[in-house]
């Protein structure tokens, strides 16, 4: 008993540790013409509220973020802000920046920077929040009006190297297969629900029919998120994300407390794996919303994000062997006892999200 309930705790403090890290995301546009170079930079409010030190001054609060215009203290911050984290070199010399606007953009405060014509090779570092091991900074690049290059910077990987030859498709694909894999093993939510979807086991048709169920719904919400034809808030859908654990929770509970197969008459597993993975597509979706994708590369961005989300939800299935390996070899007391300690924690993690995210206040 004392095991079980260490083991509620950690997964309780598991849950806490991953409701209070949210994930935010910048974005660079760079458009190298003949004349110039223009830079077009958008800052999350949230990661610049949540820098400690705050890079900005002493009392900014949200709604001033978010008002224009922005007072001549807040833009001499952001000015030396973007200028020292945003740095250009074309050969071993630093290309001076200048930063000519700064104003609110909605949840964003977006920059305008000139430099240079460039010519050659150029290095573009983009490290905008460093002690944040979770931020992304999304970089495009266009040459006129055509994008030439889209890349995923993070502080591990803070740099690139912009070429005259636009990028190589199979490079474009292989960005955003590895974001969606990357989202996947960062998103406990998504993963909770589906190992709490083959936590009962079940036959290999079983589980091909839950798994092929999920992916089928939350592609369909994925392509029509991104493609801005259906929008939801972001509170509902992460909400609803965190009700589909607890609503799966219990009934795995349901299922070990009566001690019947989960396969045995319709199996509920896939009514939930389709109906739940409709709302789950939203919250994939949010992601590439947030990368503020360019027509051009939508499609193949879009497609290549859901192949890396299947890469990752394939991994999580990985767990069912294990789970058949406990029914097959353990006691059924010894079985039912660790399936339902499982189940419990799902209940209560799912439970906890739900009411953080339900009754949070935005910023």
């Amino acid at each position: 008993m004392t095991l079980l309930r260490r083991l509620v705790l950690w997964l309780l403090v598991l849950s806490g540790w991953a409701g209070a890290h949210e994930i935010t995301f910048s974005h660079v546009d760079v458009r190298l013409d003949q004349g110039n170079t223009q830079f077009t930079v958008q800052l999350p409010i949230k990661a610049l509220l949540h820098e400690q030190p705050s890079p900005l001054p002493a009392g900014t609060t949200a709604p001033l973020l978010r008002n224009a215009p922005l007072s001549t203290e807040v833009q001499t911050a952001f000015t030396a802000l973007v200028t020292a984290r945003l740095r250009l070199t074309a050969g071993a010399q630093a290309v001076p920046l200048t930063v000519t606007a700064a104003e609110p953009a909605g949840e964003d405060v977006k920059l305008t920077l000139t430099a240079p014509a460039l010519h050659g090779n150029v290095n573009l570092e983009a490290n905008l929040f460093p002690e944040d091991t979770l931020h992304k900074v999304f970089v495009n690049v266009y040459r006129g009006e055509a994008l030439v290059g889209q890349y995923a910077l993070d502080r591990q990987n803070a740099a690139l190297t912009l070429t005259a030859p636009p990028q190589p498709l199979w490079a474009v694909i292989t960005t955003f297969v590895r974001q969606g894999v990357h989202h996947i093993f960062i998103g406990v939510d998504h993963i909770l629900f589906v190992l709490a979807l083959i936590l009962l086991g079940g036959g290999l048709r079983a589980q091909v029919k839950i798994i092929t169920a999920f992916t089928f719904a939350h592609s369909i919400t994925l392509a029509l998120a991104t493609l801005n034809i259906v929008v939801l808030p972001s509170r509902l859908v992460e909400s609803v994300i965190a009700l589909s654990i607890v609503v799966v929770g219990v009934h795995d509970l349901w299922q070990l407390r009566r001690a019947q197969p989960a396969a045995q008459g319709r199996d509920l597993r896939v009514v939930f794996a389709f109906g739940f993975g409709l709302i789950h597509g939203f919250g994939f979706a949010s992601v590439l919303a947030d990368l503020d994708l360019p027509r051009q590369a939508l499609a193949w961005s879009l497609a290549a994000f859901n192949v890396g989300v299947e890469f990752g939800q394939l991994c999580v299935v990985l767990a069912a062997p294990v789970l058949l390996a406990l029914r097959r070899y353990a006691p059924a007391q010894v079985t039912q006892g660790v399936l339902g300690a499982a189940a419990g924690a799902v209940v209560l993690i799912g439970g906890f999200w739900l009411c953080e995210r339900a009754l949070s206040v935005p910023l």
